[in-house]
Order: structure tokens, then C-alpha cells, then sequence
């Protein structure tokens, strides 16, 4: 090593001299402090151990002590062998869980959600013992009995809460289906339950073949009355482009773009196409699409344009800045958080009330394509996994037949009308010599 490489070395921070400056520096949420103490604890403890400590280990099969399986012993076991996304798993779990907890008069309250303190685990503790023969087509009928007695005798509130039914109905069964319970490596029994067939005088079943989903009514989309997407795009160039152009870029991509908001938010430079005036969604290292549904979205030359000129001479990485750095999490986190709440707060200014504000927008870009090219070109664009979905949501009006009526509204027709009854009442004042039917339905004449 020559003289200079070793001046060179000597004056290099150490690595317990940065850590110490990460964290004077930054937070403990910031990506740069955590890096400083890895580079720590791999100075002192030297790679292999560093290794050997963080490397995630293996998942062991499930150990069933006695009987049937519990809730906790079951959710772990689909973690172990199904490949579903750390958030599905999640949210799966979650709705398994608070079926339980309903069955077994677990206390259900806010406390359930409070994670920093340990209410959230308590609550999981007590639901996760629960065994899974409790949960039968008895229990789970009363539950769903509780569950929809919520709605009281509001139609509208009804029909919200029977969506919000068959939400948790439909999550919960993802977990029982067969592509999880039915695999070689799956060491868990379900508990099948007796129930009376009256072919067969009894059959067994699994809880969630006796369920059936409630009536969700339709689902068209019904665009807010005074809001069209051409005056949401003039106000947005004159007032969020200034105010806040991160913001404004987010805007651009759900409601031009009919992007989702996850799609949105970590979307690359490399994604826009300006070659064919397109933004291509597909699996990267931020984001998977939503149910496979990568494809490419083609936009207006205007559109591409303008977003292009928010991009620095040979800049790369994200479209979108914003100070907060992405990280992988099993919940939702969105790396521009700040700029969609200014976002959200300049939609609900004007006119947009819906609960999700910004998967509103890419309902109005849904709503204008299929209106101007028809339901598979608006299939297309929104990315939908079959035209059916497509057309549970969006009307196309290019298929509606209307009674053709408007002749006999008209002047003209109302004329001739009245001119058949005064002529119809001459005949009869005449004696019908004409041949028309009268009294007991007897025709005169010829």
C-alpha cells in the first residue's frame, strides 16, 4: 500500500465516527441512520457474523400440541406456505381474526388498535387461541346476523354495509381456498362441520361453504354532478400547478393517466414512453400491481408533454419528489404522504366528496374513456382484469336503445291525432255508414 492510501485510510471516518454522526444528524425512520449502524456493527463484529445474525431465518413447520388448531397456530402456517404478499396476508388475517373475536366474545375496542403501547398484541393474544372448531356454520351465522343488523332500515346504509360484508367474507375465505389449504406442505386440518341436506339426510362441510354473499346492489359509477374532468384539469393548471407541482404531478398521473394511487406514487421517469405516448405499469422494485394488472396506458401528446417538462436534463428515479425515502412495509405507507394531503385538501375544495378522493379521479378517467370509445377501450386503459368488471362500474352510453317516441310528441303528430278522434266521432254520429263498431260490438254496413 502506497504512502498516500495510508493517509489516505488514517483519515477516513471510522465506522463509529459515522454512526455517531447518523445519529446526530438523522432520525431514527431515516434510511441513512440505520445504514450507519450496520456499518457499525459490521466494523466491530467483522461480515460473517453481521450475516449470520440478520439473515432471516427459515419458517418451521407448525407444531399442533392437541386437538384442533388454533387461529394463531393456523395464520402462521398459511404465512409459512402460501406466497401471498406480506399486506394481503395482513389484511386476510385481520378479517379472520375479528370474525373469531366476534364468535368468542373477545372485547373489541379501540384499544385493539392501539400498537405502541401493546394493545394491539394483547388483543391478537387472546383472538389467536381461539380454535378453529369454534368457528362454525352456527357461529359464523351469527355473526353475520350482528354484522348486518347495522344497517338498520336505511336502504343506502344497507347496501353499504353488505358490501362491507362481503368484503370481510370474501377476505376471510382467501385463506381457506384450495391453492392454501390443499397443499402437500400444509400441516394443518381444517375442521369440516355436519349440516342437514335434505337429499342426504347430513353432509360435512367446511364454515365457509354455508355463507353466502349479501346483495351489494350496483355499482355504477355516478359522477358528481358539476364536476367534469375538463374544469378539475383547467383549475389544477392555474392553481395547483403553482402552489404545489409535486402535487400537481400526482394529479396529472390519477386523473389523466387513470393511475392508482400506489401506482402513482412511486412511479419512474423510465415508465413514461414518449416515443408512443405512454406510461407503462409493471412489477418493480417498489411495487407490484394490483392482481397482475401491469399493461401500458396510453396518454395525450399534451399530457406526456407536460410532465416531461418537469424532468432535469438526464435526472432519473421518481417522477414525483418528495423528502420522505420509500421503504418496504407489511401496511400502507405512501412515500409522498405530504403531497397527497395537499392534494386531497385542493380536491375536497372543489366538489370532490366521495370518501376516496383520489381513486375518484381514476373513476372519472374510467367514466370519460368508456363514454368517448366504448367499454373495452376503457377496460383497456383502467387495466382491468376481465371487461365484466368493466362493466359492473361503467355505463357505455354508445350501447343504451332508447324508445323511439320523440314523433309522437311532436306538433304535427298531436294534429293528425286530434283530427282521427273528431273524425272517428262524426262516423259514429252518422250512424257508422263508414262499417265501425259500436255499442255491443256489432258492425253496420257493407
Amino acid at each position: 500500500m502506497s504512502a498516500s492510501e495510508l493517509v489516505e485510510q488514517a483519515n477516513a471516518p471510522s465506522a463509529i465516527a459515522k454512526e455517531s454522526e447518523a445519529k446526530r444528524s438523522f432520525p431514527k425512520t431515516h434510511a441513512n441512520y440505520w445504514k450507519a449502524r450496520l456499518e457499525h456493527r459490521t466494523y466491530t463484529k467483522g461480515w460473517a457474523a453481521t450475516l449470520a445474525e440478520l439473515k432471516p431465518k427459515a419458517s418451521l413447520p407448525i407444531e399442533i400440541t392437541a386437538g384442533d388448531a388454533t387461529v394463531g397456530e393456523f395464520l402462521a402456517e398459511v404465512e409459512r406456505t402460501s406466497s401471498l404478499k406480506p399486506k394481503t396476508f395482513r389484511r386476510y388475517a385481520q378479517c379472520l381474526r375479528r370474525v373469531a373475536a366476534h364468535i368468542h366474545g373477545v372485547r373489541t375496542d379501540a384499544s385493539r388498535y392501539d400498537y405502541r403501547t401493546g394493545g394491539l398484541l394483547a388483543w391478537r393474544k387472546q383472538v389467536d387461541v381461539i380454535r378453529l372448531s369454534a368457528i362454525s356454520p352456527a357461529a359464523v351465522a351469527d355473526w353475520k346476523l350482528d354484522y348486518l343488523r347495522r344497517a338498520t332500515n336505511d336502504l343506502r346504509r344497507k347496501l353499504a354495509v353488505n358490501r362491507s360484508f362481503n368484503a370481510w367474507l370474501r377476505n376471510t375465505k382467501s385463506l381457506f381456498s384450495s391453492a392454501i389449504i390443499d397443499k402437500p406442505n400444509f400441516k394443518i386440518k381444517v375442521p369440516k362441520f355436519k349440516v342437514p341436506d335434505s337429499q342426504r339426510g347430513e353432509r360435512e362441510v367446511y364454515w365457509f361453504e354455508t355463507v353466502d354473499f349479501e346483495k351489494a346492489g350496483s355499482m355504477k359509477f355516478q359522477a358528481p354532478v358539476g364536476i367534469t374532468y375538463e374544469d378539475l384539469v383547467k383549475k389544477a393548471l392555474t392553481e395547483l400547478r403553482s402552489e404545489n407541482s409535486d402535487a400537481y404531478k400526482l394529479f396529472l398521473l390519477c386523473m389523466c393517466a387513470g393511475l392508482r394511487r400506489g401506482e402513482a406514487d412511486v412511479c419512474l421517469w423510465s415508465q413514461l414512453r414518449p416515443d408512443d405516448c405512454s406510461i407503462r405499469i409493471e412489477s418493480n422494485e417498489f411495487i407490484e400491481p394490483k392482481h397482475g394488472s401491469g399493461g401500458t396506458v396510453y396518454v395525450d401528446p399534451a399530457l406526456m408533454k407536460e410532465l416531461l417538462s418537469f424532468k432535469a436534463e438526464g435526472q432519473k428515479g421518481f417522477v414525483v419528489n418528495s423528502h420522505r425515502e420509500w421503504k418496504e412495509t407489511a401496511y400502507v405507507r405512501y412515500r409522498c404522504e405530504p403531497h397527497w394531503r395537499t392534494l386531497l385538501d385542493w380536491l375536497e375544495g372543489n366538489g370532490i366528496s366521495a370518501r376516496k378522493k383520489v381513486h375518484e379521479l381514476r373513476k372519472l378517467f374510467g367514466d370519460a374513456i368508456v363514454k368517448r370509445e366504448g367499454i373495452f377501450a376503457g377496460s383497456a386503459q383502467l387495466r382491468h382484469s376481465t371487461i365484466q368488471m368493466t362493466a359492473n362500474h361503467y355505463t357505455d352510453p354508445r350501447q343504451r336503445a332508447a324508445l323511439p317516441v320523440g314523433n309522437l310528441f311532436s306538433e304535427k303528430s298531436s294534429r293528425r291525432s286530434f283530427k282521427s278522434r273528431r273524425s272517428l266521432r262524426k262516423s259514429v254520429a252518422n250512424g257508422n255508414r263508414n262499417g265501425v263498431t259500436i255499442g255491443n260490438g256489432i258492425s253496420h254496413g257493407h
